[in-house]
């Protein structure tokens, strides 16, 4: 008996590690977005109101590092580091010369999802959802920004330890431009349509 109990044990503390890192994983991510905006904008200027309909795209890249926790084979959860490139297009008002030329902003991006895997096969549906906080390195004065965010797409297991994940995406910007003394911004919109890739590598 006593030697069944001390097998056990033995068995159990080599076999420890490999369960508990099998829970992590860490992935190279890379994630690109349409972002279409609009607003109503209202100038005031020595007693003189006037107002416009502003709206563009901005096209943002970014690349990074994510990491997840596995509660169980179906649930995780992932949080990651993404460095961004935003190049944003003014479409109205346009300038004196036509289209501005894109503006270019750059800075970081911290997602936070959940994350269900449907299926236990090699391929399999995967659905995400939480928020993206971002910093921009260019706007200093701006505050954190917060998106909702939801994902679905596909995760196909390469090996034991690596897999590819496809997913397509869509977020909603919670952030409103400041108003000042000369204008205002009512009825802003903007949302997110991207496709997000992951080199999931669990260990």
């Amino acid at each position: 008996m006593k030697n069944s109990l001390l097998f056990g044990a033995i068995m159990l503390m080599l076999n420890a590690p490999s369960v508990a890192q099998s829970r992590f994983s860490l992935a190279s991510a890379y994630w690109f977005k349409y972002n279409p905006y609009s607003s109503q904008a209202t100038y005031t200027y020595n007693g003189s109101t006037t107002q416009i309909l502003a709206s563009g795209y901005s096209i943002v890249s970014s690349f990074g590092l994510t990491a997840r926790y596995r509660f169980n084979p179906r649930w995780d959860v992932s949080i990651g580091a993404l460095y961004y490139r935003d190049a944003n297009h003014n479409k109205s008002p346009q300038g004196p010369y036509g289209d501005f030329s894109p503006f270019i902003s750059k800075g970081w991006q911290l997602p936070l999802l959940v994350n269900y895997r449907l299926t236990d096969r090699r391929l399999s549906p995967y659905f995400s959802t939480g928020v993206i906080f971002a910093r921009s390195n260019t706007f200093t004065g701006r505050p954190i920004t917060t998106d909702g965010v939801v994902g679905v797409g596909l995760i196909y297991r390469l090996d034991a330890g690596l897999s590819l994940l496809v997913q397509p995406t869509a977020s909603y910007s919670f952030y409103r431009p400041a108003s000042d003394a000369v204008y205002s911004l009512t009825q802003y919109s903007s949302y997110s349509l991207g496709l997000q890739t992951q080199l999931i590598w669990s260990f």
